[in-house]
């Protein structure tokens, strides 16, 4: 199987994972006798990131993917801070499963669509290049999206 592949499964797995978890915290069949605390979803990279070096125009590969990882980590901790403020924020424990969830598969799909769009390069080095974009694109827009949540929740709230 390949690594893609193996990690996309495993994924999956833990979504799943997560959503049993999510209906035995609501009480669904199953659900143990002692209630586990409800936090946000945060995101954990698995990379050590590459040096970012050189002048944009003349970066190798190895250089560029370096600087698309950087990008990931700061956004992935503007993400965070966004969701554990909208967590906060949400009314009870049923709107934060519910947040935990979307997180959940939001990072499913970034982790999917940022694999399919760096097929296109497989076995070469712009693969890991394509990815890391990837994954700082779809974080920026992510960002946009939960300040959106964000300010209709302080509207409404």
């Amino acid at each position: 199987m390949s690594p893609k592949l193996l990690s996309l499964a495993a994924a999956t797995v833990g979504m799943i994972a997560a959503a049993g978890f999510a209906a035995a915290q609501a009480g669904g069949a199953g659900s143990a006798a002692h209630t586990v605390k409800l936090v946000p979803v945060k995101i954990h990279e698995t990379f050590t990131p590459l040096p970012c070096t050189g002048s944009p125009s003349h970066r190798t590969t190895l250089e560029q993917e370096g600087c698309a990882e950087k990008q990931i980590l700061k956004t992935d901790t503007q993400v965070n801070v966004l969701g554990a403020e909208i967590f906060q924020l949400l009314g009870d424990d049923s709107a934060r499963r519910d947040f935990n969830a979307a997180q959940r598969a939001w990072l499913n799909y970034r982790k999917a669509d940022c694999f399919s769009m760096s097929d296109l390069f497989e076995g070469g080095t712009e693969a890991g290049v394509v990815d890391a974009q990837c994954v700082a694109s779809r974080n920026n827009q992510r960002i946009k999206d939960l300040h959106t949540f964000k300010t209709n929740l302080l509207r409404t709230g």
